[in-house]
């Protein structure tokens, strides 16, 4: 198991977790940025069962969503670490509490603004403006003429 400090898997870990992302997401994914979720999955305090989750993946017959859907996300033990893995993918965030209130850590700034939920949605995420600082003082490049100030 990884530590929360040690920012390498294994190649063979972080292969398998990016086959199973991408077949949980239906997304081509970010190697470094699945990297970074890996690592944060295993040094959650909840640890979810990440290993034994890719121990399953592994020996699937085959690696699609039918059998993901038969054989894992139908295990309720598994469940749970799913959908934690697809929340992380979307939106960067890591569930801290296993109780109410639902308690949410996110990630790291790369992370957050690379979740797929924006592009998805084609929106920027909050907190980016993708302008750079001051921007907001000047008039819109695109704005149309004739607007009164």
């Amino acid at each position: 198991m990884v530590g929360p400090m040690n920012e390498s898997v294994p190649d063979k870990t972080l292969d398998q977790f990016i086959k199973l992302s991408e077949i949980l997401t239906g997304c081509e994914l970010d190697v470094e940025q699945g990297r970074a979720h890996l690592v944060r999955l295993l040094s959650t305090p909840l640890v979810p069962p990440i290993q034994e989750v890719l121990k399953r993946f592994e020996r699937l017959p085959r690696h699609s969503l039918a059998e993901v859907e038969r054989k894992m996300v139908s295990d309720a033990a598994l469940r749970s670490t799913l959908c934690q893995i697809v929340l992380l993918w979307y939106t960067s965030a890591l569930r801290d509490t296993v109780s109410d209130p639902l308690v949410l850590r996110f990630g790291s700034e790369q992370t957050y603004f690379g979740g797929l939920v924006w592009h998805i949605l084609g929106a920027h995420p909050p907190g980016l403006s993708g302008g750079y600082f001051g921007h907001w003082r000047y008039r819109p490049d695109n704005e149309p003429n004739g607007t009164p100030m």
